[in-house]
């Protein structure tokens, strides 16, 4: 039988991180034979991190002060390779002034740091600004969309693409209440395209750009593509529109003349 116990202690102002290079410890389920014992703190009544054991490394472990407590037991019986770890001191790189360069959030990991946004917003090309997020598929019957950052102007070099699907007999229509995008009768710069299907072979029912509001368009299918595109000069508010699903009159019809034709 063997117990061994390592206190790790770093600078008061940084925490201890801790990865697993090897891993191969006695299995069982509740770790009772062999196992390794993780604690953030400086003594076996500190809060648990993990007991640990089997062929599966664990992820990494950061601590919550600048100390980490690690105890290995062996039961004497099964041998096995045990495990091999590397410690060093981390840096808490969010606390610092420049936050990472970060413009929403930032989240510490080991070594380093990654940037994370609000709900609502996706990262940038740079990996540390937030955009407005947009696009994805939407399965309700009915719904709104908007170009990002409604109702302020939308950022440059957007692509976005919202699929609408609605149940097989229902057609879907697109109303816009406003409409403004930079452009004219080419829509070369920004626009938006409106399709009907998703498939190899969808219909283009029009390419929109300046301020006109365009027509409710209608659905030839139970699907909807609509594709924003802004490029990286002029921008301007976007639009919003509403979407609603209904069955249309043709299937309509055909449901009524299979259930007619079921009582004859």
């Amino acid at each position: 039988m063997k117990e061994c116990v390592w206190k790790i202690a770093v600078s008061e102002d940084c925490y201890v991180g801790l990865t697993f290079q090897a891993f191969e410890i006695e299995r069982h389920d509740n770790c009772a034979y062999d196992y390794l014992e993780v604690r953030d703190g400086t003594s076996e009544n500190s809060p648990l991190i993990g007991r640990f054991c089997g062929y599966d490394k664990p992820e990494d472990i950061t601590s919550t002060s600048n100390t980490l407590w690690m105890k290995f037991v062996s039961d004497g019986t099964v041998n096995k390779a045990g495990f091999a770890a590397n410690f060093f001191k981390e840096e808490d790189e969010c606390a610092k002034p420049e936050r990472g360069g970060c413009e929403q959030r930032c989240l510490n990991t080991l070594g380093s740091y990654q940037c994370s946004c609000e709900p609502g917003y996706e990262l940038g090309p740079d990996k540390r600004t937030c955009e407005a997020a947009c696009g994805g598929l939407l399965t309700k019957l009915n719904g709104t969309i908007t170009t990002p950052g409604w109702p302020k102007e939308y950022p440059p070099n957007k692509h976005c693409v919202w699929q609408v699907v609605a149940p097989t007999q229902y057609r879907i229509s697109m109303k816009f209440e406003f409409f403004e995008l930079e452009g004219n009768e080419v829509c070369k710069y920004d626009y938006v395209e409106i399709w009907s299907g998703l498939s190899s072979e969808p219909k283009l029912h029009g390419k929109f750009c300046g301020a006109e509001v365009p027509d409710v368009i209608t659905s030839q299918f139970n699907n909807m593509r609509i594709e924003f595109k802004s490029d990286n000069t002029v921008s301007k508010k976007g639009f919003k529109a509403h979407f609603f699903s209904g069955i249309s009159i043709l299937m309509l019809h055909v449901y009524i003349t299979d259930f007619k034709d079921g009582l004859a």
